[in-house]
This record gives structure tokens, sequence and C-alpha cells, in this order.
């Protein structure tokens, strides 16, 4: 369990990143609209945006690369992990 501990977070990580990258774009759009006329502000809220998408990046490139070393390795990963990250049925 304690071998995949780091792959785990990072699935975790990158889930809630998603989420949550997804709610700030569209919470962001009417912001945009509102304070359009204001250049430095939209500045900002661009950069936001963009360092955002670039830590979410991040994280899809370290998930990618976790489960790459894992199955190199010839490990499984354990569906104790994969349930963690998912809210899968139980069987």
């Amino acid at each position: 369990m304690g071998k995949h501990r780091l792959l785990r977070l990072v699935l975790k990580m990158d889930q809630a990143g998603s989420a949550g990258y997804i709610v700030v774009a569209l919470l962001t759009a009417p912001i945009v609209a509102i304070i359009s006329p204001l250049r430095h502000l939209m500045w900002l809220v661009g950069l936001l945006l963009g360092v955002s998408g670039l830590a979410l990046g991040l994280l899809g490139f370290l998930m990618a690369w976790g489960l790459t070393v894992t199955m190199a390795r010839g490990e499984e990963v354990p569906d104790h992990v994969w349930k963690f990250v998912r809210m899968l049925p139980k069987s």
C-alpha cells in the first residue's frame, strides 16, 4: 500500500484539479465580461488561468509518468488506488 502512495496522491490531485479548473473557468467568463474595460485586471485573470492550466498540465504529466513507471516495473496498479481516485460501484 505504501509504495503507491505518491501515485495515488497525484491521481487524486489531478482529479480535483481538473474539477476545480472547470469550475474556475466557468466562473471566470462572466467576470471577464464585467472587467473587460480594465486591461490590467484582464491580464491578472489571464495569468491566473494560465498558471492554473500549467499546474494542471504538470499534474497530468506526473500522473502519466507514475503510471508508466509502475507498468514498466511490471507492477499493476492495485484496485484500492483506483477506488480511492474514482468512485467505483461496489462489486
